[in-house]
Formats: structure tokens, C-alpha cells, sequence
């Protein structure tokens, strides 16, 4: 419970700073009545707070800064966004906090200030990218970041980052960006005409054909061989049934050499008209496949994604 009261208190002391003056800048130009309703908002958002529902604090706080852009008011924010996780946010509203420094805030509320300044900038990186042709439209994580010309920088979360560049008639480019915490990515960014595509092949366009072509010669070499191996076996069967129609061919009048020779011969050139045919087959495919893979492609130079390199800024506090 003490401690329960403990951050009721720091909150009210956050949510109701000390103005005296009206020439302070937080308070110049603010009516009383938005103070007055800047209050209400601030303390039913610290009630939020308390019951730890972040996310209804955060938007009391957002509703309350609307009516009163007050430096404490904004911490209340901070305070919300780092319990959500969401520290871009956190940074960038505590950097209005302290816009001022210490005046418009409790001593106590400003050393705590601080002490999450410590904390988030390694929780915060930057990209910062330029680009120099006009009408180039670049995104980061899928948000405009750059109507280009132009330079412009963002501050994100450690990690990896898509950059994407687009413009009409031109090649889109996206490239992944890879932010350190506390560090600074600078990139420059040109794209390239898709006019200046380039038709190339693998190889040249005629050698796979090369190959097809002597695959289709082995296989008619391999079928002519394959027919006289036919005409050679008819061949033989005459000649065996002239040798052996009146005598019979027995062991002790066996098949005259001339006829068994035709026979032998038949029987090499099938083997030699299969070899043929199956490697003429083969080679065909292979040069199909090569004709395959050889077909034109179109071949763009690739647009600019140029890191000129990650700075990382030191500050003295640290």
C-alpha cells in the first residue's frame, strides 16, 4: 500500500506542476478554463494509471495534452507508452517533457525524467535516408517517409527495417535496413528506368541446340542401325532355311559358318542401334532441358539502395 501510494503521489505531483508565471512557455497563451479541463483529463487518467489500464491512462493523457501541452502532463505519457512497449513513442514524447528542462517539473518527476532518458536511448536507433529524384516515394515499414527530393529521418526500434522505393516507370527497390540501438542508419536511395532492361540468355543461344541436334543424329543413327539389324536377321533366316530345308541341319551337318556369321552380325547391330538410340534420347532431353533454362530473360539494373553507414551518437550523461 505504501508503495501503491507512493506512485499516486508522484503521479499528482507530475499531473499538477508549479506555474506562477504566465510568461513561462508552457503556460503562455493556455486559457484557465483548459487548465481546468486539462486537469479533470490528467486526473482521470493517473486513476487509470493506478488500476494499471495503460492503454485508457495513455488516451486520458493524449486528451489532457490536447487541452494543455504541459511538459508534465506529456511524462504522465512516457510513462504509459514504455509500460505498453511502445519506446519510439516513449522517446519522442519524453524528448517535449524535457523540452523545457526542470522547470515546469518536480525535482523528483525530473530525475526520474532523466533517469528513462538513460534507459530508452538504447532502445531507439535512427534512419535517416536520402534520395534525390523527383517524384520518388519512399517507405519505411510500409509508411511514407520521403517524398523525394529530400532527406528525412525516423526514429524506430533496434532491428530490421524494409525500405522501400517506388515510382512510376521506374524499378520499385526494397531493401531491409538493419538499425542498432542508439545508432543512426544513413541511406541514399536511387532507382533505375525499367526502359534500360537488357535481354540476356545463360549461354549462347545456339549452343543448346548444338546439343539437341546431336541427340536427334544419334537416334537416326541409332534407328538406321536398328532397321539393317532387321534386314541382317531376315537375311540370316533365309539363308538358314536354304541351308537346312532338304538336309536338316544336324550336329553332324551343323548350320553353315556363312549363316551363323549373319545371325552374329544381326545380333551386334541391335546391341549397337540400342546404345545409339538410348544416348540420342538422352542427349535430346539434356538439350531440351538446356533450351529450357536458356530462354531470354530481361535484365534490369538494380536501383541504388546505398548505406552510408551507421553512425552511433555518444552523449556525455551516459
Amino acid at each position: 500500500m505504501k508503495a501503491m501510494r507512493g506512485l499516486v503521489i508522484a503521479l499528482v505531483l507530475a499531473g499538477v506542476p508549479r506555474v506562477h508565471a504566465d510568461d513561462k512557455p508552457w503556460v503562455t497563451g493556455v486559457t484557465e478554463q483548459a487548465k481546468a479541463d486539462a486537469k479533470v483529463l490528467l486526473d482521470r487518467g493517473n486513476a487509470k494509471f493506478v488500476e494499471r489500464d495503460y492503454v485508457s491512462a495513455l488516451e486520458l493523457y493524449k486528451q489532457a495534452v490536447a487541452k494543455w501541452d504541459h511538459p508534465a502532463i506529456r511524462f504522465n505519457m512516457v510513462r504509459c507508452l514504455i509500460q505498453l512497449d511502445r519506446t519510439v513513442e516513449a522517446n519522442e514524447n519524453l524528448t517535449l517533457a524535457l523540452k523545457y528542462g526542470a522547470a515546469p517539473l518536480e525535482e523528483a518527476v525530473y530525475r526520474e525524467a532523466l533517469t528513462y532518458q538513460k534507459l530508452l536511448a538504447n532502445e531507439v536507433g535512427t534512419v535517416r535516408v536520402r534520395c534525390e529524384q523527383a517524384g520518388v516515394k519512399i517507405t519505411l515499414d510500409g509508411e511514407l517517409l520521403v517524398d523525394c527530393p529530400g532527406e528525412q529521418e525516423r526514429r524506430v526500434k533496434p532491428g530490421r527495417h524494409q525500405l522501400v522505393g517506388a515510382k512510376a516507370g521506374f524499378l520499385t527497390k526494397t531493401a531491409d535496413v538493419f538499425v542498432i540501438g542508439g545508432g543512426q542508419e544513413q541511406v541514399a536511395v536511387s532507382l533505375a528506368p525499367m526502359e534500360r532492361g537488357v535481354v540476356v540468355h545463360r549461354w549462347p543461344t545456339w549452343m543448346p541446340w548444338v546439343v539437341v541436334g546431336a541427340g536427334l543424329t544419334l537416334t537416326s543413327v541409332g534407328g538406321l542401325i536398328e532397321y539393317q539389324s532387321f534386314k541382317t536377321m531376315d537375311d540370316y533366316d533365309r539363308a538358314l532355311v536354304a541351308a537346312c530345308v532338304n538336309t536338316g541341319c544336324t550336329p553332324e551337318r551343323p548350320v553353315p559358318d556363312h549363316v551363323r556369321d549373319l545371325k552374329d552380325t544381326a545380333k551386334l547391330q541391335n546391341a549397337i542401334a540400342i546404345g545409339a538410340l538410348t544416348v540420342g534420347v538422352a542427349t535430346v532431353i539434356t538439350g531440351g532441358v538446356l533450351v529450357y533454362m536458356n530462354r531470354a530473360r530481361t535484365v534490369y539494373p538494380t536501383a541504388e539502395v546505398v548505406p552510408l553507414g551507421a553512425t552511433v551518437s555518444l552523449n556525455a550523461r551516459f
